[in-house]
């Protein structure tokens, strides 16, 4: 074979293919030096020397001596070997620890990918990983026993089915719309203002979760009611009232913004103090079929409901119950609060306010 007469095209910076390898193969049994080879290929010597030394195989001749020969066939397996290795590295690795530190995060913790990547950083974990990793490592199926069924937030939510409504009474002509409601308040500018809801079990269930929320610093209170009248939520603010005292329940709840239910239309009853009389607080009401006015009770909804699944009744629930889902949720570091709780940044902003 005569090198100057060559007229293959140059594939020069680019892996040797099996054509390549072949004719290597070839010439170097013909013994053509690596050099040789190299320049028929229009490629660096130590690129064919690598080739040749990562490719070649004992071989026996008629005389059952043994040599070391270059064989195309080993080169190309050990090529596509090579390469089922390319890419970065694992960040979890083989660190069992630093994997189950994630899956106890998410399954018996409840805790967001978000909440996860937090903790790794605030205990200064050498191979912390971000909240994007965790969820190309879940989707990969990388993490043993955690899918997408065991990310709240994932889960497939299955349709609903429209139940009968239920009817309330003719609302008051006295109620003030949110479009009232002032600016400050839906920009979260100032602490005090609140959303509430019901969060409620099996329709013939009459027992009830009064779910009251901080838009600013998202702070929640959970009262269990005995049933969804507005007796029992106006007995339930009267209570919290008693214990804030009334002057601390002004500061603390400057306004209040509930949906159309029956269980909200006493307004003179949730906006009297119980102890002096006077005013207490202002409640707006929500457009009707409008559940993202009170967006933020209702997400902090969803989170209750990774601990009373739907149908479940309420009065099952004892209060110690109650109270350790509310401490619960007002001590989960909060992605929309910089990874603060709620309770963090509710006790900054009560910080002076008088009971």
């Amino acid at each position: 074979m005569e090198r100057g007469k060559c007229t293959r095209q140059s594939r020069k910076g680019k892996h040797l293919n099996k054509e390549e390898r072949m004719l290597v193969e070839r010439m170097s049994s013909a013994g053509y030096p690596a050099l040789d080879i190299a320049e028929t290929l229009s490629r660096h010597r130590r690129t064919i020397e690598r080739e040749i030394a990562r490719g070649s195989v004992e071989h026996k001749d008629s005389e059952w001596r043994v040599k070391m020969v270059y064989s195309s066939d080993r080169g190309q397996d050990m090529h596509d070997l090579n390469a089922t290795a390319k890419g970065s590295q694992l960040k979890l690795g083989s660190n069992r620890d630093l994997v189950e530190f994630v899956r106890s995060r998410i399954i018996d913790q409840r805790e967001a990918p978000a909440v996860v990547a937090f903790r790794m950083r605030e205990a200064n974990m050498a191979c912390a990983i971000c909240a994007k990793t965790i969820y190309n490592y879940i989707d990969q199926g990388l993490i043993e026993g955690v899918t997408n069924e065991s990310l709240w937030e994932k889960r497939k939510r299955h349709k609903r089915q429209r139940h009968t409504l239920r009817r309330s009474r003719k609302a008051p002509t006295r109620r003030q719309s949110i479009e009232k409601r002032p600016e400050q308040v839906k920009q979260r500018e100032e602490f005090g203002h609140w959303e509430i809801d019901l969060v409620v079990g099996p329709s013939r269930s009459k027992a009830a979760l009064m779910t009251l929320v901080e838009r600013k610093t998202r702070n929640l209170i959970i009262r269990k009611l005995p049933d969804k009248t507005h007796a029992a939520v106006r007995r339930a603010l009267n209570a919290i009232e008693r214990n804030s005292g009334a002057s601390g329940f002004r500061k603390q709840f400057k306004s209040i913004t509930a949906d159309n239910g029956s269980e909200f239309l006493d307004v003179d009853g949730l906006q009297t103090s119980v102890l002096s009389g006077h005013p207490r607080t202002a409640v707006f009401y929500a457009h009707p079929y409008a559940s993202w006015e009170r967006g933020t009770n209702e997400n902090t909804n969803r989170i209750i409901r990774r601990f009373i699944a739907k149908g479940r009744k309420i009065e099952t629930l004892n209060h110690n119950t109650v109270r350790t889902i509310e401490k619960w949720i007002n001590n989960y570091p909060r992605q929309i609060l910089n990874f603060q709780s709620p309770q963090q940044c509710f006790n900054n902003e009560t910080q002076g306010i008088a009971a």
